[in-house]
């Protein structure tokens, strides 16, 4: 998929995203302000309801006070308000109107003249603390001439706003986040996937490259050993077998590689297990590469202490780690300088040890957790100072790993390079 295409559903899918958020916000503050709404005419319906309450009772105490005690000569709306209502009688209208309205707020009330003298009020009542006030007229039915009283609501607690939608924002925000979540993900697979491509294209690209090698190097050593008009001096001739015996050996390598690929994938190696003594393995791997070593004046140095040592292991596929070190070791050389590469091997606690160390080009600390990831070279493309595909350390780690041992890597850039690698002994009554 084209990169232009990429960025421009990327950013269709954002602006898409930003919209549906934006739309979602607007949705959320809508509801919120009309549950706000709901709650203030709930609150005056309250109010309404209580005042209708008090008057009603109001009136049934001043007619029963008036017949009782005056006998007609005083009017009932002139009695004190103390003998009209009662401060609990008050509560309870507010206590039965909220319960019937299903609101829970935090409240108190008082009843004021018309100087706004507070005739009685609840225990906490604080006007000029209350985060919402709301007042009306008591005894809508008393006479113009009479004094006005009111009834003041302070309602402190209104979160029930908020309890009401908390399940539709929570809702929205998580849909959200998984939409986000998903977009980028999907996001991050294609851009993963195209690099994967490239990198695969780059392999086909440099094995095409390292095939040639080899192939050319055993036909022209066919070609020398068939034609009777080069003479050929009987001394040659072992070098000769050699380079064509090395030559194959790295061409099955290289096809063994292309295997690789599908193998890693399935994760199944097919291991055949034996007893692999590790100090005949190495001298069987310094004897295939003793002519590179020569043919590029490398130092070799040796200390293999690992005699009779054996190791459970599939031969084949152990050669192919070590020969992976091997190659990687001669081709990261430092050239203009005097090259060595150095084995060794020693036990410790039922587990033998070897390292591979050389002083070429080393690797740089950043890129030190990703020398065994699958691909990984620190240059790609087809042209390169130094061939290669990427795949020989992560096949060397899943090997290793696979026989229960581990592999290490110590290098500095511009110093050299140490693969230590770490495999269990083979114990005497392993068969």
């Amino acid at each position: 998929m084209n990169q232009r295409l990429i960025w421009a559903l990327a950013a269709a899918i954002t602006v898409c995203t930003l919209a549906l958020i934006y739309v979602q916000l607007t949705w959320v503050i809508s509801i919120r302000q009309a549950e706000k709404d709901n709650f203030e005419r709930n609150i005056y319906l309250i109010l309404d309801n209580v005042v209708a309450n008090i008057d009603e009772l109001a009136m049934y105490h001043s007619s029963t006070l008036y017949d009782s005690l005056f006998n007609g000569k005083l009017e009932k709306y002139n009695l004190p308000i103390q003998e009209r209502i009662s401060i609990e009688e008050v509560a309870k209208f507010f206590h039965k109107e909220c319960f019937k309205n299903n609101l829970n707020i935090t409240y108190e009330f008082a009843v004021t003249n018309a100087l706004g003298e507070v005739i009685f009020s609840t225990a906490d009542f604080d006007s000029a603390n209350s985060e919402h006030v709301y007042i009306t007229d008591l005894f809508p039915r008393d006479p113009e001439y009479v004094p006005k009283y009111t009834l003041s609501l302070n309602v402190y607690r209104t979160d029930f706003i908020r309890q009401k939608i908390w399940i539709l924002i929570s809702a929205s925000v998580l849909l959200n986040l998984i939409i986000i979540g998903l977009f980028t993900s999907t996001l991050l697979i294609i851009f993963r996937q195209k690099q994967l491509t490239k990198i695969k294209n780059d392999f086909v690209n440099n094995i095409t490259h390292e095939l040639k090698t080899p192939i050319a190097t055993i036909s022209l050593a066919a070609q020398i050993l068939n034609d009777p008009h080069i003479p050929i001096k009987e001394e040659k001739w072992p070098h000769l077998h050699q380079t064509i015996l090395f030559e194959s050996k790295r061409l099955q390598f290289l096809v063994e590689k292309i295997l690789q690929i599908a193998i890693f994938e399935r994760k199944k190696f097919g291991l055949k297990y034996q007893k692999i003594d590790v100090a005949e393995l190495l001298s069987k791997i310094i004897g295939y590469f003793s002519l590179q070593i020569e043919n590029h004046n490398i130092r070799l140095i040796t200390a293999i202490d690992c005699v009779g040592v054996k190791v459970w292991a599939d031969e084949t596929h152990l050669m192919n780690v070590f020969s992976a070190l091997m190659d990687n070791a001669i081709k990261y050389r430092k050239k203009e300088e005097d090259a060595w590469i150095k084995i060794t091997s020693n036990n410790h606690a039922y587990k033998v040890i070897i390292s591979i160390e050389d002083n070429g080009v080393g690797i740089n600390k950043k890129n030190l957790k990703k020398i065994f990831t699958e691909f990984f070279r620190e240059t790609t493309g087809n042209i390169h100072n130094v061939k290669g595909f990427g795949l020989g350390l992560n096949y060397a780690k899943q090997m290793i790993t696979s026989l229960q041992g581990n592999i290490k890597v110590e290098s500095t850039l511009g110093v050299g390079t140490k693969f230590i690698i770490i495999l269990p002994i083979m114990k005497e009554n392993n068969k």
